[in-house]
């Protein structure tokens, strides 16, 4: 692997990146000669807690070009303004107003006002972020259980879990205040008994969420079904990805719950879902051979780019790595080797 974790670069030649140039006003439709202006880099071998990320889980960026990077290392949420530099941490952890116990989900619900998904605690928090400080406004309850998906918008917020056999729940401070998206079908499940079928759908229905202009979006971690609700819970489109191999889940003993991955072609585990430009977004699967990686398996990705008003797919690649955030012309890679970080990268 190398240091930028892309697979295959330099075989295909048609991704690069160099230094600053003149950013594109909308990104293309094509992964085909993309070009990528580094304009700084985040995170370092050693040095302050801010700059040495222990494993980076969520990146947003508002509109003003302040960064939240969410490290599961502390937990942690380091701030930075739009040139890398370290602004302000949240690093208090438990269970009082304005801490962290297990967050999974970061969001900016406009320019400052920082909105953060804790399931750990059951708390979803709303935080005031100026140029050198994180305050605490409000929080209110929020329970799910297994992976979630979470995004804002406005006074808007939005969380993914299986609940009454719908997955989208819009939730308020006394509550879900709407809910939809009908839980989809889970591939292997009818092999199970009821309890494992039920534990089954609870945990591997839920989807990533990414909140748009054009409404809601979701899309499924481990399922084909990609759809666009809007803000109202009406569905405007949906549709299953082509050539997608699912996880499998299944029981050996009628007891435990089992995932299968294909050991040859390899399973999709979603890992990414960002707006690439204004029309359409970009969605990053982790082709797996197994459940665990093991020391020395490379990361290969999926990715796709879709058009947000009919989710139709426009363009697919194995060549371009992890972007776990998007504002504007530019993009939030994320790699691991030979040490975590984040590069800040303007699409030409």
């Amino acid at each position: 692997m190398t240091p930028w974790a892309w697979v295959g670069l330099a075989a295909l030649g048609s991704l690069s990146l160099s230094a600053c140039g003149d950013a594109a006003s909308e990104f293309p439709t094509s992964f085909e000669g993309l070009e990528l202006d580094t304009i700084v880099e985040i995170g370092a071998a050693t040095g302050a807690a801010f700059e040495t990320f222990q494993g980076i889980w969520d990146i947003e960026a508002d509109r003003d070009g302040r960064l939240a990077v969410l490290d599961l290392g502390g937990p942690v949420i380091h701030m930075y303004d739009i040139g890398g530099q370290h602004l302000s941490s949240l690093d208090d952890t438990g269970l009082e107003e304005g801490h962290l116990d297990r967050p999974s989900g970061i969001a900016w619900s406009e320019p400052g006002e920082l909105m953060v998904w804790d399931p750990g605690s059951s708390w979803v928090s709303s935080f005031d972020v100026d140029a050198a400080t994180i305050e605490f406004e409000e929080r209110w309850r929020a329970f799910a259980f297994g992976e979630t998906g979470f995004c804002a918008s406005g006074d808007r917020t939005f969380i993914s879990y299986w609940m009454n056999d719908q997955i989208i729940h819009e939730l308020g401070p006394e509550g879900p205040v709407r809910s939809f998206g009908a839980a989809p079908a889970v591939v292997g499940a009818e092999s199970l008994g009821p309890e494992l079928k039920e534990i089954a759908t609870e945990e591997l229905t839920p989807s990533a969420l990414l909140c748009t202009p054009a409404g809601v979006l979701d899309v499924g971690f481990v399922q084909s079904l990609v759809r666009l609700h809007d803000m109202d819970g009406n569905e405007v489109w949906s549709r299953g990805f082509d050539d997608f191999n699912p996880i499998l889940v299944y029981s050996d003993d009628g007891i435990g719950l089992g995932r299968g991955f294909d050991a040859e072609e390899g399973s999709f585990l979603l890992r990414s879902l960002v707006s690439w430009g204004e029309s359409m977004v970009l969605v990053q699967h982790e082709v797996r051979t197994r459940e665990i990686p093991e020391e020395g398996d490379v990361e290969v990705f999926e990715s796709r780019l879709l058009r947000l008003y009919d989710g139709v797919e426009v363009a697919r690649t194995r060549d371009l790595p992890l972007v776990l955030g998007a504002q504007g012309p530019r993009l939030y890679l994320v790699s691991q080797d030979p040490f975590s970080r984040v590069t800040v990268v303007e699409v030409r």
